[in-house]
Formats: structure tokens, sequence, C-alpha cells
């Protein structure tokens, strides 16, 4: 008479080889999904967090650091991948460039500071007016050291009107209409944070409501309410093209409520390459976890 068995029911070695099969799932889920955009969340410099925006590329000391709320890592500064930061400088600046401009890189004054990331293979401009004028925020420049008075990518809000979808709470945010400050082409493969920095022009009148997204498969991904009040804001997206197998081009889009609009502008962007276990390891893990399985159940 033979005898049954239960050891291949038991609940924690089913919940053992549950495991095993996610984790190597997960090592080969990112092949066949197309790219994905997340809002993370935004955040306003002020005296309360050490002016986080302006300082961007500053984390302080050690004993008082910046905090920044969204860093992907622990040095305290965004743009450690890459950043484009638009026409800081002393002088005024008011100039018209139509669009898929280079974004002032190489003005002869106040040109724009630009590290492109290894994962963005091209960045453009949109249409509009490079500005950069007294009373604007100032801004730390790349170094974290320098002090510069912002500048920015002005572009008029005349697109519309349309009624995107919040993030979270799934509703449709009121009437409005958008403009496109920049375009850039994510590499496939990539995974990363971009911060886009607005209302630095002194005047909430010319800040956006919203912070857009935008590409042919994602369709368009928006940031919660902002501040039109003229301290700088920065809205922060996740960007997850691991199971591209083409690169992916977005828009970036400002966004003012119908009755108000005019014109925006962009004046900080920054790249942040986020961590993560390759995906060799976790097959290599998923595969070890499934042959101590295998050894056990023999």
């Amino acid at each position: 008479m033979k005898t049954s068995t239960v050891q291949n029911h038991n609940p924690r070695t089913l919940g053992r080889l549950a495991l095993c099969l996610l984790v190597l799932g997960l090592s080969f889920s990112e092949q066949a999904s197309a790219a994905t955009v997340t809002y993370v969340g935004s955040e306003t410099g002020s005296p309360g967090n050490n002016y986080s925006v302006q300082n961007w590329s500053n984390p302080g000391t050690q004993a008082d650091p910046i905090p920044k709320a969204w860093n992907v890592g622990t040095s305290e500064v965004y743009g450690s991948s890459g950043y484009i930061q638009i026409r800081p400088g002393p002088t005024d600046v008011y100039q018209g460039f139509a669009d898929g401009n280079n974004l002032g890189v190489g003005a002869s004054t106040n040109p724009t500071l630009l590290s492109r990331p290894s994962f963005i293979s091209s960045v453009t401009g949109g249409a509009g007016d490079f500005v950069n004028f007294g009373g604007y925020s100032t801004y730390r420049g790349p170094d974290g050291s320098a002090i510069y008075r912002q500048g920015a990518l002005a572009v008029a809000v005349n697109n519309g009107p349309y009624s995107p979808e919040l993030p979270v709470s799934r509703e449709l945010i009121p009437s409005s209409y958008f403009g496109i400050a920049m375009h850039f082409t994510v590499n496939a493969g990539s995974y990363f944070r971009v911060g886009l920095a607005v209302d630095s022009l002194g005047s909430g009148t010319y800040a956006p409501d919203y912070v857009g997204l935008y590409s042919n498969s994602t369709g368009t991904k928006i940031s919660s309410l902002l501040n039109r009040d003229g301290s700088a804001d920065m809205a922060f997206f996740d960007i997850d093209a691991r199971g591209d197998i083409l690169d992916t081009t977005f828009d970036v889009s400002l966004w003012q409520k119908s009755g108000t609009q005019g014109s925006a502008g962009l004046s900080l962007v920054t790249f942040d390459a986020i961590p993560e276990p390759s995906t060799a390891l976790l097959a290599l893990v998923g595969m070890g976890c499934l042959v101590i399985h295998s050894r056990r159940r023999r």
C-alpha cells in the first residue's frame, strides 16, 4: 500500500517556489514591455528646505545637508546623470526661436549649460522665446557653487483646451491649454528620473498649473497641481524604457487652466539614473533559487 506525501503542498515550499519564479520572471519581463512614465511628485524651493530646487546641484554639508525630496541616490543633488540649465547669467535676454532649436547652447550671452546623459540621444527646444530679466529666481550652476540669475524658454500656452487625467485620483483636470517646451529622445533600455523646474520668472503669471510628458506610446502623463506664485517648483517623472526595442521621443508640456493661459517658462531639466539590480543578477538569483528548491525536494 502506497503512502501519500504532503511535502510538495507545504505552504512554505509553495511560497519559496513562487518567490523563485517571481524573481526569474522579473529578469525577463523587461524584454517585452513598452516604455512607461510615472509621475513621482513635485517640490517647491523654500526656506523650509533650504531652497532645494534652486540649490539643485549643491548637497550642502554633512552637518547641514540640503534635503532633496526626490533624490534617487545618497548625494542630495539632482542632475547626477545630466542637466539642461536654460540661459542662466547676468545679462538680459529676449530672443525668439523656432521649434527644434538647440535650447541656447553656445549662445553669445548667457549660454545654456547642457550635459546630455548617455541615455538621451537627442534634445531640442520648442518654439518660443529665451528670456532672462531682473527679478527672476537665482539658481546654483552645475558646479554646485556658482550662482546665476536663472533664465528660461517661455512658450505660448495655446493648444487646447484639453482635460488630461490626474496621476493618482484619475480625475480629469479642468479644461486647460498647453505649450511644448522641449523634446527629448530616450535610448531603449533606460531607467531614470527627470526633473522639470518651472515658476522661476518672478511672477506666477508665467508659470504652469501642471507639467506633462507626452509620447506616442504613453500618451500624456501629467503632474499634480502646482503653485503659480513665483516660487520655483520642480516636477519629477520616472521613465522606464528598459523593455523598449526602439527609442522613444517625449514632449515636455506646460499646462495652464483655461482663462489664465498666456505663456509659461521651463528653466531647468535634470536627469538621474535610477539604480537597480541588473537583469543578469536577477536571472542568476532566480535560477539559483530554483536549484535550491529542487535539491530540497530530493
